[in-house]
């Protein structure tokens, strides 16, 4: 993490068949009416819908904040289906909970490595809150099939899990621009965000 600025985790607790869930239910959700999509409003940015921007024409995204919140799971899917669709609640929550667990494991071993006290683990730990970002980029017609423009996320850790498309790209700290290419469907992009940017003005 330190040398490139992210590190692929491979995640046991991360079931192919939770993968697999997870993919149906986004497919089912993008298949809704834009009109639909578009209901998921946020002032927040990024936190909200996203889709048919001129200078990102295949990138579409919806956010889901405080996913690992039962409650915050059902609003977003009454808000997409008012008739109801208890499954996609279900997979996606389970799937936002199995995430956090991971997110909690990774920031503990990266803070322990920098001798950090348990107790201000506890503190980070307890005033963390989740953003899921569901995220589709459909087959380019004729435009850039540039997704999404290069940047930083404003978070501690990105933690990013994709299908076999594999369009991600990640720029070392070096400079370099590489492809990511997940070795298992257990496999996990870890990326550094600015907040850890900052670790010197941790007290330890």
């Amino acid at each position: 993490m330190e040398g490139y600025g992210c590190m692929e985790v491979v995640y046991d607790k991360s079931s192919e068949e939770l993968s697999s869930s997870v993919l149906e239910a986004l497919e089912e959700l993008f298949e809704l009416p834009q009109e639909t999509k578009m209901k998921n409003v946020n002032p927040k940015p990024a936190h909200g819908y996203m889709g048919r921007l001129s200078v990102l024409p295949i990138h579409e995204g919806l956010g889901i904040e405080y996913a690992t919140d039962r409650e915050a799971c059902e609003e977003f899917t009454k808000l997409m289906w008012p008739e109801g669709n208890p499954h996609f609640c279900e997979v996606v929550h389970s799937y936002a909970v199995m995430v956090a667990q991971l997110q909690k494991l990774v920031v503990r071993m990266l803070l322990e490595s920098y001798g950090i006290r348990t107790d201000k683990y506890d503190a980070h730990s307890d005033s963390t809150t989740y953003l899921m970002r569901l995220l589709k980029y459909r087959r380019s017609k004729g435009e850039t099939n540039l997704g999404f423009k290069g940047h930083t996320d404003k978070s501690f850790v990105s933690i990013l899990h994709q299908n076999q498309v594999n369009g991600l790209e990640v720029r070392l700290n070096d400079g370099e621009w590489v492809y990511y290419q997940p070795s298992s469907s257990s496999s996990f992009a870890v990326i550094a965000g600015d907040v850890i940017m900052v670790r010197h003005t941790f007290n330890v």
